[in-house]
């Protein structure tokens, strides 16, 4: 069977919709998360069940989940990499006679399998080391100011996301081109598959996110932030730029209290909401199923999509 896409915004429910899918399909899923990547970080990266080393993935209710848990703290994931594996986990699953549930929010992960991605330069030492050793002694926004200045577009998009921003410069001293005009030239190709999004109202998603964010402070998200430093990750690693973390590491250092670490990490999450929104309404092809509190129910919608698909 085709790959099913179950997209959305963080904190909409998709995990918990994709394995109610995957009970009635035969399926397993395949994170595409690309702050799920991170070994040792569960906690600011919401991650789900625990990881079965007999199984070589991370269960969750039941059913297992691919591609979390691959990479260190200190190591990078591109999208295109992300569709190359995608598409093997895919292969293996359709000779089981599984059905294959890609299910993330990362939006760029998504359009790089559905879609492709052009061959992006690879990454060049020297150019990588100069806009790190720039990024530490001026700071995000004045790489943020660089790019800005060649390619607002890409600026925009990931103007709280350092890795990204450096990727952006580091293509365009290399190249001389914008990554996002890199990112149009697209070679043509279609993954046969279906893409299904969870939308909320935004007021109702940001009550959710905010109740999460104190969750994830109680369940002891700034000592998982203490153990990933203890075991030498650097402060500046990528998988510690994600949204939390940077907020637990201010307030590791002094320079913010804990609630102001707390409440950085719901703003930041809500910004992020907003921008995964923005990205997937440009995508016609994605079939959006409304839900709210009171009747959101991940059993309903999976035999909506079931009934959709007309399976």
């Amino acid at each position: 069977m085709f790959p099913i896409i179950i997209a959305g915004p963080t904190a909409s429910g998709k995990t918990a919709v994709s394995r109610a899918l995957a009970q009635r399909l035969n399926g397993e899923i395949i994170s595409a998360d690309s702050r799920q990547v991170y070994k040792y970080l569960d906690i600011g990266t919401n991650k789900e069940g625990a990881w079965d080393p007999g199984k070589g993935c991370r269960v969750t209710g039941g059913t297992c989940q691919h591609l979390t848990d691959i990479i260190e703290p200190s190591e990078t994931f591109s999208a295109g990499e992300f569709a190359r594996r995608a598409r093997e986990i895919i292969a293996l699953l359709s000779e089981r006679g599984r059905t294959s549930i890609i299910t993330g929010g990362t939006g760029l992960y998504i359009k790089a399998f559905v879609d492709g991605l052009s061959p992006l330069p690879a990454s060049d030492p020297a150019v990588r080391s100069a806009l790190i050793s720039e990024l530490k002694t001026h700071g995000l926004e004045y790489l943020y100011n660089q790019l800005a200045a060649v390619d607002p577009e890409a600026a925009q998009k990931n103007k709280s996301n350092p890795q990204r921003i450096t990727r952006a410069l580091e293509v365009y001293r290399l190249t001389g081109i914008p990554i996002s005009q890199w990112h149009r030239n697209v070679a043509p190709r279609r993954e046969n598959c279906r893409q299904f999004g969870i939308l909320w109202p935004r007021g109702e998603l940001n009550e959710i996110i905010a109740e999460r964010s104190k969750t994830m402070f109680a369940s002891g998200m700034i000592e998982e932030t203490k153990n990933a430093l203890a075991r030498g990750y650097a402060k500046d690693s990528p998988g510690l730029q994600g949204i939390g973390y940077r907020s637990i590491i201010r307030f590791l250092d002094g320079t913010a209290t804990r609630e102001e670490a707390q409440t950085g990490l719901s703003l930041d999450t809500r910004h992020y909401a907003k921008r995964q929104m923005t990205w997937f309404k440009k995508d016609t092809r994605i079939r959006w199923i409304e839900t709210a509190k009171p009747q959101f129910d991940p059993d309903i919608i999976a035999d909506k999509i079931v009934k959709e698909l007309g399976i």
